[in-house]
């Protein structure tokens, strides 16, 4: 029987790794544990007591749990369809919702219909070895073509001084919502790493920094990034089809974030997406939103390595 209960938890595992899933909230990756190092690299929930509370549509994201690994699909940001007289909410659809999972030999097969448009969205999650693979599947039901824009939304439990690697070494980053008017307006090209004089964001910085920002890397040259730890000698590495996924977001949260007077969380996120920036509108004006024709399907996919990059407490060598 398919699961998607609030409360369930289904879980996939093998002598590497363990992931644990939430169908009756989005369908959301709640841990990634590499169960070799009892490295656990998901964001666990921030509300008190790690609580999670049912969300309902429309929700505004940051008065949930704010956590794991989310779906964000059609938009990331709320804003109006652009095809259409209808709006689509924070963060999109699907994390809101309870999907119907079902295990399927060795994998967790989720899936969803589409609330505002008709359309089915399908994940296929298994593990090889120290790799989550994830997989999935874009139906458009409709008479016309669907406008769309689908990001990756890991938020990755960090601590200060682990280094982010991204692919092709860019020199400049978009800004897209930044929490300090230092790191420039939404749209502005920034240099990377350091988006401040004098700060490299490719390491990460500690809470008390007080800082948040997402920005953009919108050529992509090879699908790799990766999350390392130095001290460790740890790594979480992202692969992908850049053919699929052109672009890359960038999630850095050192205490600037939530802006409402709560505690402020220190995470990281790497984001392979579709389109570019956050708002599904503002993404088709700037030419890099999907576009679904009728009756069309959309196929793509995602890795998670976790894995050693050097020994423990040795200097790195080289990167993964």
């Amino acid at each position: 029987m398919p699961s998607s209960a609030f409360t369930d938890i289904l879980s996939l595992e093998n002598e590497q790794l363990s992931v644990q899933l939430r169908p009756g909230q989005g369908a959301k990756l709640s841990s990634l544990l590499d169960r070799r190092t009892g490295r656990e690299w998901l964001l666990p929930s921030q509300l008190p007591g790690g609580a999670y509370l049912p969300p309902v549509y429309g929700d505004d994201f940051s008065h949930h749990d704010t956590s794991g690994f989310d779906e964000c699909f059609p938009t990331v940001s709320a804003c109006r369809a652009p095809e259409a007289d209808l709006s689509w909410p924070d963060h999109g659809e699907l994390w809101c919702r309870p999907w119907e999972v079902e295990r399927q030999g060795d994998a967790l097969l989720a899936r969803i219909e589409g609330q505002a448009w008709p359309y089915t969205f399908s994940r296929r999650v298994r593990l090889e070895g120290d790799t989550v693979c994830l997989d999935y599947t874009l139906d458009n039901h409709a008479d016309r073509p669907f406008l769309n824009l689908w990001s990756a939304h890991p938020l990755l439990k960090v601590s200060p001084g682990m280094r982010l690697q991204l692919p092709g070494r860019p020199r400049a980053a978009l800004v897209n919502a930044p929490s300090d008017p230092a790191f420039g307006s939404h749209g502005e090209r920034r240099p990377w790493p350091e988006l401040l004089p004098g700060v490299d964001f490719s390491t990460v910085q500690p809470r008390t920094s007080g800082r948040a920002v997402k920005v953009f890397f919108p050529e992509v040259p090879e699908g790799a990034c990766a999350i390392l730890d130095p001290r460790s000698g740890e790594a979480l590495s992202f692969s992908w089809n850049p053919a699929e996924l052109p672009h890359l977001g960038l999630w850095l949260c050192y205490g600037g974030w939530p802006e409402d007077g709560r505690p402020g969380h220190l995470t990281v996120a790497l984001e392979p997406c579709t389109g570019l920036p956050d708002r599904l509108d503002q993404a088709r004006a700037g030419g890099t939103c999907a576009s679904l024709p009728p009756g069309g399907r959309a196929s793509w996919g995602l890795r998670l390595r976790s894995h050693r990059f050097h020994p423990p407490s040795s200097p790195p060598s080289e990167a993964p």
